[in-house]
């Protein structure tokens, strides 16, 4: 137990003590602590504990309810009758505070400090026993408590805040004089150019008594003094709320470029018999930032917002940082590649954040950990205006901070009505913030706006198509039929949230590009891709940091990265790469061009007013990230993400990304323009480079005439001719502007380099497109006969039957694989029978074929060195530009041992998936399995769908059969005793 606090420091009138360091804590699993008096003294049952920190970096197993305990002497206070005050940064859920055994207070909010005075229990020149219990709440009780996103499980899982809790803010005793100031609070108005400023003082004598108040305002980074104001008062005893106003003329304006703050010093000064002043000093800015005509505006000025969201995720201790040095790194990565906002998503920014924004010039939307998965209660009105409250509070004097946000992904329901009704909450504390209601508007209530802008008390009707006569929709979310709609996107929200299946086909794409464009702006508040999570990298990085292993997200990384190279290794993948690590690191390099392609998407959409990036970081352990979770940045994100965000800046399109040479595709050209270019006439060329150079060119004048925030270039249909490779679509402005981006890479192939083949195989439930398709390259196909015994053939199998076929006939089928033949499974549909995905499969262990949900999170195919991918990109990951729609969402797991595995799918930090637990996913795609005498050869790669339409899906085809041939006996054999009985069970 500490007995001495290290810090000891003077600081504005007030003696700060740091209780900061190591603690005692002692678990109470069946809370009996209040009815035992653990309060008393210390129980002898405890372990040591960061403080701040949280629980489990002691006990990683332990939640509920928890008792703190550490002792200190205080030093003396100066001041006559002055008072000892106790101040907790946060503690995480509830908490109830003694000293000496007497209860002095507690608090139940989260993530704010609250202060308590402990002057009469505190005993001086001697030692003190502080103790807290602690309540961090599982199940029900959770669910309905200011939660953070949390994880109801014990374990670590990608996608949610685990359930962590505990003293996560600094403790401090605070020596300071009888009248003191508790709060100041600086509304700095730029269009008055006058500052009010609210003072709180409390009085503690004990009878009413005269003060002076005196206040300074002067430039932060200059000090000195500007102004000065000075008011004689008589304060009553306890808390007094006094307001003042002083001007300052042509005051500078805090701006992303100019982050000029002020400083606001008050200074009381009480009786003759305290002689006591006490100061307290605050930064401020003055500006403007609010929604006009649905575009968002800084002192006037529009800008396209730029934003991503962060849960504020750190190793170990969740939120109490290994490093304090990533907390500003955040800061500083997301400023350095053009963010100028940063979303706090569903929790508040560590007060040194807020410090460090104020000073760079990057605006803050911030939430309290109310507005997300909060479920109603009898208490959760009280709960959630208390939440919003003490986040107002807290922060309203950042000039950086100029969105208060209320929900995050909320439908209509209790939460969503409390949430429109504390608007006055708000405004009660702050009413200078553009306020939003919530992100995704997913309650469909379009007769409710998203907007509350400074100074005013209701909801307007900003974005999309709300209007105060809008009728109610439904939400219309879908987040599983990703092949005719988009997820998380709620009908005709003006603030919405897109996601969409990956690789993004050409509706999606469609939808990003024009949605909205017969309604108001609106706000992309959610929308991004990510990347494999790198466990091996930050399971290293634990290590490194030697901390300690039972630590539930170092767990998460070992478990993950113990399955992945198991896997990786059993299906032969080792001569992929020169280290398993290297799909990771693929993955992300890979991303930072799907990054750049969402920014072509949104920047193209002129009625887009800003852009909330997902997301900032691989919080929650998931790759959704920029940086990962030990603050490393991706390969080529960094410059995907700046000239994403550069003002004036290039949007290509070529549709599909991989042709074939004298076969039309489209190319498209937009100009994203934020308001940099003014009014004229821009020379404009655009070119396609290929492996001969110089394929096709287009020249023309671009007309600047509007202030659309995108302006159509060129939108046509063409054919290259020359030979195949990889081509660069290139844009040009040859004078008066110097926009970012500006090249596209895609694929060009040659349909006469398809192999010919000379094969005869048979078909079962192949469509005649395909068989007409096969019989031009060389395939000859029969339809395959179940009757009698035939020589040993390749078989082709497809879903295109008028009957399905019966038991029987699958029996028949088995019989002929196992006698020597080969099966080629070309659509794994076919093999679902009833409720089982592989009911049909003539394999010992069956094992199943799921369905995964590549979007945000997604899986990572990789294909290995193989004459099947002979003529195709590879080996290693499968390049969405290259393979597309190939890629298959359907994967194999757990069948009986491949003799070869020739393409499988990974993915590490699986969230938002079915039936996937400790986030990890793997399966097959493409594999050959013995059966008798025969192989079958499983596939869930979407070659027929995409066959004449995607050249990869033609050569891949004829690729396997030619593997087909190679695996398929020379001749027929006896089917074993061993082999019958299994297919009787199959078939039975």
């Amino acid at each position: 137990m500490m007995t001495q606090p290290r810090e000891l420091s003077l600081t504005s009138g007030t003696i700060v003590q740091s209780l900061n360091g190591q603690w005692q804590l002692a678990a109470d699993p069946d809370d009996a602590g209040m009815k035992q008096a653990w309060f008393k003294s210390q129980v002898p049952a405890t372990v040591s504990c960061p403080v701040p920190g949280i629980i489990q970096q002691a006990l990683p197993d332990c939640h509920g309810v928890v008792w703190y305990y550490m002792t200190f002497t205080p030093a003396e206070n100066p001041h006559q009758q002055g008072r000892y005050l106790l101040r907790f940064g946060a503690v995480d859920n509830e908490s109830i505070v003694w000293i000496n055994g007497r209860e002095v207070g507690g608090f139940n909010n989260p993530e704010t400090p609250f202060t308590l005075d402990i002057t009469d229990a505190l005993k001086l020149n001697a030692s003190n026993l502080v103790a807290v219990r602690v309540l961090n709440p599982v199940g029900e009780a959770r669910a309905q408590r200011p939660n953070r996103n949390k994880s109801d499980s014990i374990e670590c899982a990608p996608g949610a805040s685990f359930n962590y809790g505990g003293i996560i803010g600094n403790v401090e005793l605070l020596l300071v004089p009888a009248v003191y100031i508790e709060d100041v609070f600086v509304k700095a108005d730029a269009k008055t150019q006058t500052l009010t400023i609210t003072t709180t003082v409390r009085n503690t004598l004990g009878a009413a008594t005269d003060v002076a108040l005196e206040f300074d305002v002067a430039p932060a980074a200059q000090g000195g003094t500007r102004e000065t104001v000075q008011l004689d008062h008589e304060l009553a005893v306890g808390s007094s709320t006094l307001s003042t106003q002083i001007t300052i003329a042509n005051p500078r304006l805090w701006s992303l470029d100019d982050p000029y703050l002020y400083r606001v010093t008050a200074r009381v000064s009480a009786t003759e018999s305290t002689k006591a002043v006490h100061t307290l000093s605050v930064r401020c800015g003055f500006r403007d930032f609010r929604v006009v005509d649905g575009f968002f505006t800084l002192n006037g000025k529009r800008l396209f917002l730029k934003s991503t969201h962060t849960g504020n995720h750190l190793p170990g201790g969740q939120v109490a940082p290994p490093d304090h040095e990533f907390l500003r790194r955040d800061m500083i990565y997301a400023k350095a590649s053009g963010f100028n906002m940063v979303r706090f998503i569903s929790g508040v920014a560590c007060p040194e954040q807020l410090d460090f924004c104020d000073e760079l010039g990057l605006m803050v939307y911030e939430e309290c950990n109310a507005g997300w998965c909060l479920q109603d209660s009898p208490q959760m009105k009280e709960r959630f205006d208390r939440g919003v409250r003490e986040m107002v509070k807290r922060d309203r004097n950042h000039p950086s901070v100029t969105i208060w946000g209320m929900l995050n992904e909320t439908p209509a329901g209790a939460v969503f009505d409390q949430a429109v009704a504390a608007l006055t909450v708000v405004r009660e504390q702050d009413d200078s913030r553009l306020v939003l209601l919530s992100s995704g508007r997913w309650d469909g209530r379009q007769d409710i706006g998203s907007v509350c802008n400074p100074g005013s008390q209701s909801w307007e009707h900003a974005w999309g198509l709300e209007a105060p006569n809008a009728l109610p929709l439904p939400a219309n979310l879908t987040w599983c039929d990703y092949d005719s709609k988009v997820a998380g996107y709620a009908q005709q929200a003006g603030d919405c949230h897109v996601y969409t299946r990956v690789p993004q086909a050409p509706f999606a794409t469609k939808f990003v590009r024009t949605v909205g464009a017969e309604t108001k702006p609106m706000f992309l508040s959610e929308y991004g891709i990510g990347s494999l999570q790198n466990s091996i990298h930050e399971l290293r990085h634990f290590e490194q940091a030697g901390l300690n292993p039972a630590l539930k997200d170092f767990a998460l990384n070992r478990s993950m990265t113990e399955k992945f190279l198991n896997d990786w290794s059993r299906w032969g993948f080792d001569t992929v790469y020169p280290f398993p690590e290297d799909l990771f690191l693929e993955s992300q390099r890979l991303h930072s061009r799907q990054r750049a392609f969402t920014f072509d998407c949104l920047r193209s959409n002129s009625k887009f007013c800003g852009y909330n990036l997902t997301g900032m970081l691989d919080h929650a352990i998931t790759g959704e990230g920029l940086w990962t979770f030990w603050r490393r940045w991706k390969q080529g994100t960094f410059d995907a993400v700046s000239d994403g965000w550069a003002p004036l800046r290039w949007c290509l399109f070529v549709e599909p990304m991989h042709v074939y040479t004298d076969r039309p595709f489209k190319i498209e050209a937009v100009l994203a323009n934020e308001d940099v270019l003014k009014p004229g006439d821009y020379p404009v060329q655009l070119r396609i480079f290929g492996p001969a150079g110089l394929a096709w060119e287009h020249s023309s004048v671009l007309k600047i005439t509007s202030s659309a925030l995108a302006v159509p270039v060129l939108a046509q249909e063409i054919t290259i001719s020359g030979p195949p490779g990889e081509y660069t679509f290139a844009a040009n402005i040859e004078r008066g502007a110097a926009p970012a981006g500006g090249r596209l890479t895609f694929h060009v192939s040659d349909s006469a380099a398809l192999p010919k083949l000379n094969e005869c195989v048979s078909t079962w439930g192949i469509d005649e497109a395909s068989v007409t398709w096969l019989s031009r390259h060389g395939v000859t196909c029969t339809p395959l006969k179940l009757d009698g015994i035939n020589a040993p053939e390749i078989v082709l199998v497809g879903n295109h039957f008028k009957t399905p076929p019966d038991a029987a006939e699958w029996m028949k089928f088995a019989r002929q694989i196992a006698r020597g033949s080969t099966a080629v499974f070309l659509r794994p549909q076919v093999l679902t029978r009833g409720e089982k995905k592989t009911g049909w499969l003539p394999l010992k262990e069956q094992g199943t074929c799921i369905e995964y949900n590549d979007w945000l999170y997604h899986k990572e195919c990789v294909s290995k060195r193989h004459a099947v991918f002979s003529g195709l990109d590879g080996p290693g990951v499968m390049d969405w530009e290259y393979y597309n729609a190939l890629i298959s969402r359907e994967i194999f797991q757990h069948q009986s041992a491949p003799d070869e595995v020739y393409a499988a799918a990974f993915a590490t930090g699986a969230c938002g998936q079915p039936n996937v637990s400790g986030g990890y996913v793997s399966g097959t795609l493409l594999s050959s399995h013995r059966l008798g005498h025969g192989r079958i050869l499983l596939n869930t790669l979407r070659i027929l769908e995409t066959l004449d339409a995607n050249p990869a899906a033609d050569r891949l085809l004829l690729n396997v059969i030619q593997e087909a041939r190679r695996i398929t006996a020379a001749g027929s054999g006896e089917i074993a005793a061993e082999t019958e009985a299994l297919l009787k069970s199959v078939y039975a």
